[in-house]
């Protein structure tokens, strides 16, 4: 006969046990009232041992994730080299569970315990908590909740981010070695057979792999493309497009299936359709944009509010689920922008043309017609299927000349439109800001390259009223759509945007208090609401946001909808770009299962599993893409600030100090978004001191500079290799401290 403690731990591995308490356990058990001490007895036995943990309700658990069963999750790289863990959404619920954390779970996977993984590997992993070796107790005598740590071990590796490798080509050994990124290559990788002749010391190559790095034996791999000298036209960004896995060439299946779609719209479709083609619609983008996914109306209604109108380009009537078309635009997940070209997610039949809504011509659409009064809170949304002509395509500057100072687009009708817009938006916007919505918006930083793919300079491109006109009609009806398809319960994906961690939080509040800020508890939204209203129009207003969007969790796609913190929203899908982003196709498959338009059946949507799958898919499509877009465009910004260091007279920059350390002064210069170093060597005139308590370096003068302080410097060095950025201080504004 088996003992209670045999019986008890079968019971608690079991695959099917969620936690429970001790009268579910003894019932579970099948325990009689003269056993139930002893199981109490072992109960709290296996919790002193660390063999159990004690969760909330006086819930039980084994302190390894899923009784035993591996979890699955993706490992992620960090920029500073850590690594984490972060479960799928079918493993969450148990380490939640185990973890005592609400919210996106982000596990620290220790080097050693990560089995040669690279960013983006999907694993199975165990998951256990541990106590630290001291612990303060709690009124029991027991290490609570928060006094735990997760410990993760990769077991095996699921699948790989990547088949293939970018590396500098290094002669040695046997055939030589490639040098990769670290994070989506070894540092290492071993050549396995003998390299093309072509290929010479200090080239980028590109390498399939024979087999992946365990423990300190590197990674292998053979030599399967020469992209040529790194600083040589063209292949910086191919090298960008291999390294990541863009697809840079649509197949000839794809590209013929495009070509059947006939430009005329039918008969059936117009009768199925409504006419909006004689009303005032407008697009309004920005000024090389060659794709137009989005248009809008805003009419005024006599009893006062307004009628917004928000059509989309509607790529569903074209790509259609099974098709060529369709696999290709669901493995690619959403266009990618690199400095030199657009990778798109559609061919250019579709997204250049068909679909995008150009001026005087019509084009088939999805409209979210949204009543608004006069508060700026919209009452009432209906959907239809429509067709539109655009009366004026608009630049942003364009729209502002209109809206802001007074100009006129040459149509009076488009010129009421935009004034209407502007009233609208703003009533909208500071309603938004009311609920709690989050102001983290950022002016983009672009490099600007020539025909041979060199960079001629910088510029910031710096937000106006008349982005926040679109912005704020996008994320109305964004709103209406997913509350429509929620209430109906059709399945969908939702942009959701969890929580954040409430000690990275903590951690900013107190890099918040170093500008002499104060910052209570940032985990209630009326003091973080109240921190963003002291940054507002502060010198590091950029710096402190930036900081704050560091600590926040990265928006995904589930579905699920899970809510949005930033806007303040339960609902919110992707619903206005269509061209770009798979996610928005299937809210419009989705939205059309509820409005057909012309014939047919109602588009096949994925099953739940498929959903969620898929929800993590073009979650890492469009994470994969953030990082090539910003690695491609700090390539491009290092290329010209290399230049700018030739110069006789270098362009200068504001820049604010971070940090302050033995070594110097780190800095960020906000214009470029970048970060560097001015080296205590450098600093000019005067005998400097490092006070490491503080810390900050001071002068004999009695000049200090420490984090907040603000300086005018010029760039000195560039290491293009390893991205980092030597600057010399040309004189100070004002710092922080004096």
């Amino acid at each position: 006969m088996e003992s209670l403690e045999e019986r008890l731990s079968a019971y608690l591995e079991r695959p099917d046990y969620d936690p429970q308490d001790q009268s579910a356990l003894a019932r579970g058990l099948e325990l009689d009232s003269k056993e139930r001490p002893a199981l109490r007895a072992l109960l709290r036995a296996w919790e002193r041992e660390g063999k159990l943990l004690r969760l909330k309700n006086a819930r039980y658990a084994l302190r390894k994730a899923g009784g035993g069963k591996p979890v699955t999750g993706r490992v992620r790289q960090l920029p500073n080299g850590k690594m984490i863990f972060v479960p799928s959404s079918e493993s969450e619920p148990a380490l939640r569970t185990l973890t005592g954390r609400e919210g996106r779970l982000e596990l620290p996977v220790l080097p050693f315990r990560a089995q040669g993984t690279l960013d983006g590997d999907r694993v199975e992993a165990e998951v256990r908590l541990h106590l630290p070796k001291r612990w303060k107790k709690s009124r029991w005598g027991r290490p609570s909740l928060e006094e735990t740590a997760p410990d993760v071990r990769v077991v095996s590796v699921l699948e790989r981010k990547r088949n293939t490798w970018v590396g500098v080509y290094r002669p040695g050994g046997r055939y030589g070695w490639l040098t990769g990124d670290g994070r989506t290559a070894p540092e290492t990788i071993e050549l396995s057979a003998e390299p093309p002749g072509n290929l010479l010391a200090g080239q980028l190559a590109v390498a399939e792999i024979v087999d992946y790095p365990r423990g300190r034996v590197p990674g292998k791999g053979r030599i399967v493309e020469t992209l040529g000298w790194p600083e040589d036209g063209g292949v910086d960004m191919r090298g960008i497009i291999r390294k990541y896995g863009l697809r840079d060439i649509f197949p000839e299946a794809v590209i013929a299936e495009t070509e059947t779609f006939p430009v005329e719209i039918s008969a059936a479709e117009r009768a199925a359709r409504e006419d909006w083609t004689e009303r005032c619609i407008v697009t309004i983008d920005p000024a090389g944009a060659r794709d137009f996914d989005d248009a809008v109306g805003v009419y005024p209604l006599p009893g006062g509010g307004w009628e917004l109108a928000v059509h989309i380009a509607d790529v569903s009537h074209y790509v259609r689920p099974g098709s060529a078309l369709d696999a290709e635009a669901r493995l690619r997940g959403n266009s990618t922008y690199l400095p030199d070209r657009v990778l798109p997610m559609l061919p250019p039949r579709l997204c250049d043309h068909l679909c995008s809504l150009r001026e005087n011509e019509e084009h088939l659409t999805r409209l979210c017609r949204m009543r608004v009064d006069a508060e700026g809170r919209v009452t009432e949304a209906r959907f239809a299927a429509s067709i539109i002509r655009s009366a004026r395509r608009l630049s942003y500057e364009e729209a502002a000349e209109v809206m802001l100072r007074g100009g006129t687009s040459g149509r009076a009708d488009v010129d009421v439109l935009l004034a209407e817009a502007l009233k609208l938006a703003r009533l909208m916007r500071r309603r938004r800001f009311a609920a709690g919505a989050l102001d983290l918006e950022f002016p983009e930083v672009r490099v600007l390259v020539d025909e041979r793919g060199k960079t001629t300079g910088v510029e910031s491109e710096r937000l106006d009223e008349s982005h926040a006109v679109i912005e704020e009609f996008m994320l109305a009806a964004n709103e209406c759509v997913a509350r429509a398809l929620r209430e109906r319960q059709q399945p969908a994906l939702y942009r959701v945007h969890e929580d954040p961690d409430p000690s990275k939080l903590a951690e900013f509040a107190a890099q918040v208090r170093r500008y002499g800020l104060p910052a209570a508890d940032l985990n209630r939204r009326e003091d973080l609401l109240r921190v963003l209203s002291l940054i507002k129009g502060h010198p590091d207003e950029l710096l402190l946001k930036r900081m704050l969007l560091r600590s926040m969790m990265r928006a995904r796609y589930d579905a699920k909808p899970l809510g949005h913190y930033g806007l303040v929203k339960q609902d919110y899908c992707h619903f206005t770009s269509p061209i770009r982003r798979y996610a928005d196709l299937i809210v419009h498959r989705a939205l059309a299962r509820l409005v057909p338009a012309a014939g047919g059946r109602p588009p096949r949507l994925p099953g739940a599993a498929a959903m969620n799958d898929l929800a993590e898919h073009i979650s890492e499509t469009e994470r994969t893409s953030a990082q090539a877009e910003q690695e491609a465009t700090s390539m491009k910004l290092f290329e010209w600030l290399a230049e700018q260091c030739e110069e006789e007279h270098p362009q200068e920059w504001d820049a604010v100090v971070t940090d302050a350390r033995a070594i110097g002064l780190l800095v960020e210069l906000p214009d470029l978004q970048i970060r560097g170093l001015i080296p205590a060597s450098t600093l000019p005139g005067k005998t400097w001191r490092f006070e490491s308590f503080i810390p900050r370096w001071s002068s004999s003068s009695g000049e200090r500079l420490a984090a907040g302080a603000r300086l005018r410097v010029v760039p000195v060095h560039v290491d293009r290799e390893n991205r980092w950025l030597d600057l010399a201080r040309v004189d100070v504004e004002k710092g922080m401290e004096r």
